[in-house]
């Protein structure tokens, strides 16, 4: 079967091996060729998948059995537009973008009964102790800022930022809930949690762009009983079609605030990270409802990985290499900078994407701590 995905960055490349594997004739579209996709799969076109229009013209002409979006919101939203319910796997456009939109969204939680950070105005920001600024639609932590005691003057000024960042030109203040940042991944069928995995989150190199991650094997089950029902009732409402709902939140005390639920697959290789920790095939669960597939269902008994991408803590010098300060088995390493390139520092500054694998929880938990601070590991 012929199959276009819609994407060419370096997480998209377990869906298109997933793809492979189940026999069909993969292409990929995107506008940059040289990313790692684009590189890999020799039915590479280059295009702005953007323009919609173009896309369109692009998909009748080759007669695509089906689209694949792949790892971004814009990949997701633009199959959508252009599939109009004519491709399985893909909500309609009104479901995907009342996800799409933070502002749309949280007012759809509100009616579901799901919980989500407090939006606040000028006036009620001013008297609170900490608010956080974001756009509407924006990603990877871009735009957004946290102010202690805000003033009208700082908080226009993040505004602005924040606005900045956003396609729509639109910004939000919400009051700033203090916790861990989860990830929830579950996979639906006839509207119902077929499988899902728990996934702890955190920012070594920017506290709003995530570099850290592993599994969160020991997660309260009611909370994620909780989140189960939030996904279900979610999909109730949107009629969502089988395969990922993928939420990200915050859990504190017993409690939790959703801040985005998405319909794409997650970036930085996270669906690496669930099939090294557990055996499920994440990738081509994603990809299933897409080829008419049936969502797998196996998964094993979990390990210990951790994901981990590798930035400088000061920029502006020639990358080299990185070298441990301990031993550590290494499951995959991808590289993402080339020698003497010159890296800025934090997450514009990726120079490697780690998968490290430990024998044992309390060796997992150790080197998760020295990930998260920075003593792991030095760049030459």
């Amino acid at each position: 079967m012929k199959v276009l995905l819609v994407d060419t960055n370096r997480a998209a490349v377990p869906i298109y091996q997933a793809l492979l594997q189940g026999g069909h004739d993969v292409w990929v579209v995107g506008r940059n060729p040289s990313e790692p996709l684009a590189k890999i799969c020799p039915r590479f076109v280059q295009m702005d998948y953007a323009d919609t229009k173009r896309l369109a013209r692009f998909v009748k002409k080759h007669k695509f059995y089906a689209l694949v979006p792949g790892c971004t919101d814009v990949s997701y939203q633009v199959c959508a537009e252009v599939g109009r319910g004519r491709f399985s796997g893909i909500d309609t456009v009104e479901a995907t973008m009342s996800l799409a939109n933070k502002a749309e969204f949280r007012k759809l939680a509100q009616q579901l009964g799901i919980s989500v950070p407090k939006e606040v105005g000028l006036d009620e920001a001013t008297g609170l102790g900490s608010v956080i600024v974001k756009p509407v639609d924006s990603y990877s932590g871009r735009g957004i800022e946290v102010l202690r005691h805000p003033r009208r003057a700082t908080l226009a000024k993040a505004l602005k930022v924040a606005r900045g960042y956003s396609k729509t030109k639109e910004a939000l203040i919400e009051k700033f809930v203090i916790g861990q940042l989860y990830s929830h991944s579950a996979f639906l069928r006839a509207g119902k949690v077929l499988i899902d995995f728990v996934v702890r989150e955190d920012g070594v190199a920017h506290p709003f762009a995530v570099d850290t991650s592993c599994l969160a094997t020991s997660f309260p089950r009611a909370a994620r009983i909780s989140l189960r029902k939030d996904v279900e009732r979610l999909s109730k409402k949107l009629s969502l079609v089988d395969g990922l709902v993928h939420t990200q939140f915050i859990y504190h005390a017993g409690r939790y605030w959703v801040i985005e639920m998405t319909r794409r697959c997650p970036g930085d290789l996270y669906s690496l990270l669930i099939e090294y920790s557990t055996g499920f095939s994440y990738a081509a669960a994603y990809a299933a409802p897409f080829v008419r597939r049936k969502l797998p269902r196996n998964s094993g008994r979990p390990k210990f990985v951790i994901r981990h991408t590798a930035c400088p803590k000061t920029g502006d010098r020639p990358f080299w290499g990185i070298s441990v300060r301990e031993e550590v088995k290494m499951r995959h390493f991808i590289p993402l900078a080339t020698l003497g390139e010159h890296l800025p520092s934090g997450p514009l500054g990726r120079a490697a994407l780690m998968f490290l694998a430990f024998p044992s929880q309390t060796k997992q938990t150790r080197f998760y701590d020295k990930l998260l601070q920075r003593k792991l590991y030095d760049f030459s």
